[in-house]
């Protein structure tokens, strides 16, 4: 080659390129992205992304994910993007950047700093990260690298999700590479993924094998020659087009060849040790030993390591590093493909293999701060040290549980469960320490959202246990095995049946704490079931639990009393539901706490507190997501984000939803936040993003086993009215009209739905007959709607009004604008903005259909537009719009006149002058003005004189435009 150095030039990916920089551009002005960029191990996401940061003038913050062992580093990706800034930051930009962030030591100990004030909460790592990245792009345009997605760790994930739940008008985009392959079915990239493609700022780049031109481009740079295609062909063909195997099969070639040599190896693993191979011995072992560290390796670790094996370390890397095998940052040392680490890895004879992960040992427990427990946990397994493989998986796990990782806890955890058979008695204990193992981690599976694992682990434990003896312990795990039951199964009387031999088992024991949860969980399963001795259970729960002394359990008990009377009796299920939390939180149970909670939230709103319910939701959902609560914390912002929608708190409603949709959970609790998300989307005019928020609802719930079957048939309903699907939606809703054998009184809320869009049906016509539909549901429906308390008087009163009014737009009855105009009151009283907004809009529509005049309907259709222009309501926004332009009804308001100082004819008006002038711009007439003003129309008149006057014009549509066109700001 002349001594011509390899030209690594970057072939094709013009479009990407071109998709990323417009990307990176728009960040710039404040327009926040996140890329993922798809493709197969060595096809180019990582040298994409590198060029096209390299050409922006944005700062690169770079982050790479490892895999070491089958587990991860909890958050590692962030504490290397974070390193990465702070490298480059001084002391002043850093102390403004971490500032209240204090809480980010446990990732980044070069802070130097406390995790938290004694006896005080830290905000979770993902609020940190977002806190501390928004602020570094606010200093100055950023991307943030996350390197090889496919290895992140779910605390990681969640963290990404927050990030990218939160943009809004931030300078600062996310790129993700992530391989297409070691994805295996229930990778939690899946699901993370099916999330991601919901939120609208979230795209995704895959790249495709070059094609013949861009192969043909890159082998000539590496050539330094124009290649001949038959060989371009062959190198084609075997690659599939990769460009890192491309490089490496024409590595060594003149340039001049037709095709390959036939040492050239077709397959991907000689392929990718083609250019190992080409290395000294000395070099090839180093690399090897490399491999083995499992992920980046400092030199003085590698140094060590080699200790013994003969090779001179730093020449060996600098041979490597010259043949593009490794690369090098920040003094870690690692392969410049991952793939090259794993053939080298499975090349090792076992022997050798276990020899090198007990010299990795030796080195890196005499340097602490050089390796996680979870990195000394894999050493230890690779070498055969089973013991210590055990002891240092659970120094891991409590490591993880540290920093709320419950899905890292949850791999080191099983891990110790796994190995328990062949661990030493001595080191492992007995029958108690496994079943105390076992408890432990089903305990985290179940906050890690792994219910079919609980219920394994936890059947596991109960065959240890003989009921006679210790019939406590059993009642314990008969309890937690069917509350996992019924997060895996839809339930059934086999459920009761376990919860009733957990009683049993504690009958010589009157005073236990397991016998006032097992009453509790009785109790609470009876409710499920509408089963009239649930009460009388709750109440024995409540005695026993006194009688124990034990807080945690007087905490579960008044849980389980609030549950059953939340409606029923809502004064006394508040007051069982505050005392429950209380306590909940108090002994750490944020179990309790987060179901005391939920239902306080049914009592408020059976009391018609509704804004309280919804405050108090908010932040008990904070509280318990913040204190490491299980998935049924998310069912919290579920409850809070359904009121706020309500309640015309959009904005805090978006807020709430981004940190719950961020998490992924699924369940029940997944499904009710999908719900919210999709209602918000779908009374902001978001119709797509609705859509995809829904059916991942549909997904996330059995049709068998749905106690979210009023809100979803609701959501449902308005999302096919909003897509101009009325008469299918008609045809969707009915079957799941059909009042179950335990109706909720949500189900009236279905109702009002189904009347609404039994009304948008009948106005488009078609062959159904709507009218006869609504007439036979509303003879079948078993009581008076809206009379079983809910949300208290007024917003019953509301939703009586509204049916009424729906009720007569699908008759076309002659009342039409009187029930409406009832509706605007009672929303207003029950604090509805978006049903005031749409009775307002429906009032002023029926009215002109009714010949009002349109100065009649004026005041009305602008206080409707107002709100819906408050909130954000773009459908009703629109159709307010169009109906105001058949009705020639102007929807301006004044917008104040504040003319330049040096202005020599606006500046002259007097304040009062200038207010009717405003009046004016918008169009109102001298009667609405005098109304506004709260003056007669003789003094407008004379106003309106003295503004014709002064401003030398003769009409006052020539005397509002002279004004729209001098105001500063016009």
């Amino acid at each position: 080659m002349g001594g011509l150095q390899p030209d690594r030039r970057f072939a094709g990916r013009a479009a990407e390129q071109q998709f990323l920089g417009d990307a990176l551009r728009h960040a710039v002005s404040g327009g926040p992205h996140a890329i993922a960029i798809h493709g197969e191990a060595g096809i180019g996401k990582t040298r994409l992304t590198r060029e096209v940061c390299r050409a922006s003038e944005l700062n690169v913050l770079w982050g790479s994910c490892v895999h070491f062992g089958g587990a991860s580093v909890p958050f590692a990706p962030f504490a290397g993007a974070l390193q990465d800034w702070l490298s480059h930051a001084d002391a002043d930009e850093t102390a403004e950047v971490f500032a209240g962030a204090e809480g980010l030591s446990a990732l980044l100990p070069s802070l130097g700093r406390s995790d938290s004030e004694p006896g005080k909460s830290s905000p979770r790592l993902p609020v940190l990260v977002d806190l501390v990245l928004n602020r570094i792009a606010e200093r100055r345009p950023t991307v943030v690298v996350i390197d090889d997605l496919q290895w992140a760790d779910v605390a990681s994930l969640d963290v990404l999700a927050y990030l990218i739940a939160g943009f809004r008008g931030q300078r600062l985009v996310v790129i993700a590479t992530c391989r297409t392959e070691e994805r295996p079915e229930g990778h939690p990239l899946h699901a993370w993924l099916a999330d991601m493609r919901r939120m609208p700022l979230f795209s995704e780049v895959r790249l495709e094998p070059l094609d013949l031109e861009a192969a043909a481009h890159q082998i000539q740079g590496l050539l330094g020659r124009p290649p001949d295609i038959e060989l371009v062909s062959e190198v084609l063909t075997r690659s599939d087009g990769n460009p890192y195997l491309i490089e490496l099969m024409v590595r060594g070639l003149s340039g001049a060849e037709h095709s390959l040599p036939a040492t050239v190896p077709a397959a991907l693993r000689d392929a990718l040790l083609a250019a190992w191979h080409s290395m000294s011995e000395q070099a090839r072992l180093v690399t090897r030993i490399l491999a083995v560290g499992g992920r980046p390796t400092s030199s003085a670790v590698l140094t060590e390591v080699a200790t013994g094996h003969g090779p001179e370390t730093i020449a060996s890397l600098s041979e490597a590093q010259d043949r593009g095998v490794v690369h090098t940052d920040g003094g870690s040392w690692w392969f410049r493909h991952p793939l090259l680490a794993e053939v080298l890895y499975d090349g090792l004879p076992p022997g050798q293999a276990a020899a090198l992960h007990a010299d990795y040992l030796r080195v890196l427990e005499a340097r602490p701060g050089e390796a996680t427990a979870a990195d000394l946990a894999v050493h230890n397994e690779k070498a055969g040290n089973i013991d210590a493989t055990y002891r240092w998986s659970l120094i891991a796990a409590d490591q993880a549980a540290q920093l709320r990782a419950p899905a890292e806890e949850a791999i080191q955890l099983r891990r110790a469960c796994a190995l328990w058979e062949t661990v030493s008695p001595t080191i492992r204990g007995g029958r108690n320490e496994r079943i105390s193992l076992l408890r432990r981690t089903s305990s985290i599976c179940r906050r890690a959202g792994l219910p079919e694992v609980v219920v394994t682990l936890l059947t596991e434990a109960l065959s240890l246990v003989n009921k006679e003896q210790e019939p406590l312990l059993a009642s314990d795990l008969l309890i937690k095995w069917a509350d996992a039951r019924w997060q895996v199964d839809t339930p059934g009387e086999a459920d009761l049946d376990d919860i009733l031999e957990a009683i049993t088992l504690t009958e010589e024991y009157p005073d236990s704490v397991e016998r006032a949860v097992a009453f509790a969980e009785l109790a609470e399963t009876e409710t499920m079931y509408g089963m009239p001795d649930a009460g009388v259970h709750a109440e024995e729960s409540v005695r026993v639990a006194r009688r124990s002394g034990s807080t945690q359990a007087l905490g579960r008990a008044l849980c389980a009393s609030a549950a059953v009377s939340d409606r029923s009796a809502p004064v006394a299920a508040l007051a069982d539901a505050d005392l429950a939390e209380r306590l909940g939180r108090s002994c750490g149970d944020l179990d309790t706490a987060t179901g005391a909670a939920i239902w306080r939230f049914d009592a408020l709103r059976a009391l018609g507190r509704r804004t309280e319910a919804a405050d108090v939701t908010v932040a008990a959902y904070q509280d318990s997501v913040t204190g490491g609560a299980g998935t049924w914390a998310y069912f919290l912002a579920f409850q809070a984000s359904d009121l706020l929608i309500d309640l015309g708190r959009w904005e805090e409603c978006r807020a709430l939803l981004r940190s719950a949709l961020a998490a992924r959970c699924t369940g029940i609790p997944g499904a009710g936040v999908r719900l919210s998300a999709s209602l918000l989307a779908v009374r902001s005019g978001r119709t797509e993003e609705a859509r995809q928020h829904f059916d991942r609802a549909l997904e996330l719930v059995s049709e068998d086993f749905n106690p979210l079957r009023p809100p979803m048939t609701r959501t449902g309903i308005e999302l096919m009215i909003a897509e101009g699907r009325a008469a299918e939606a008609l045809a969707w809703a009915r079957p799941r009209l059909s009042v179950p054998d335990l109706p909720e009184p949500d189900d009236d809320e279905v109702l009002l739905a189904y009347v609404r869009v039994a009304a948008e049906a009948a106005l488009n016509g078609g062959d159904h007959n709507p009218a006869e539909m609504v007439d036979k549901v509303l003879d079948d429906w078993p009581w008076e709607p809206f009379t079983v308390p809910l949300d208290g008087a007024d917003a019953q009163a509301m939703s009586r009004s509204l049916l009424a009014a729906e009720l007569a737009r699908y008759r076309n009855s002659a009342d039409q604008p009187e029930r409406w105009r009832e509706a605007v009151e009672t929303s207003g009283a029950a604090g509805s903005r978006w049903y005031q907004a749409m009775a307002q809009w429906r009032c002023a529509e029926a009215g002109l259909a009714s010949g009002w005049t349109p100065w009649s309907a004026r005041e009305l259709l602008r206080q409707a537009y107002r709100g819906a222009v408050e909130l954000g309501a773009k459908p009703i926004q629109v159709a307010i719009e169009a109906l105001a332009r058949r009705s020639r009804i102007d929807l301006q308001e004044p917008v104040p006149v504040v003319p330049a100082a040096d202005d020599p004819v606006l500046a002259g008006l007097t304040g009062r002058v200038r207010e009717v002038l405003a009046f004016l711009v918008a169009g109102r007439s001298n009667g609405e003005i005098a109304k506004e003003l709260f003056i007669s129309d003789k003094t407008v008149s004379v106003h309106v004189s003295n503004i014709l006057r002064k401003t030398g014009t003769t009409s006052r549509v020539a005397a509002a435009a002279l004004a729209e066109r001098r105001l500063p700001d016009r």
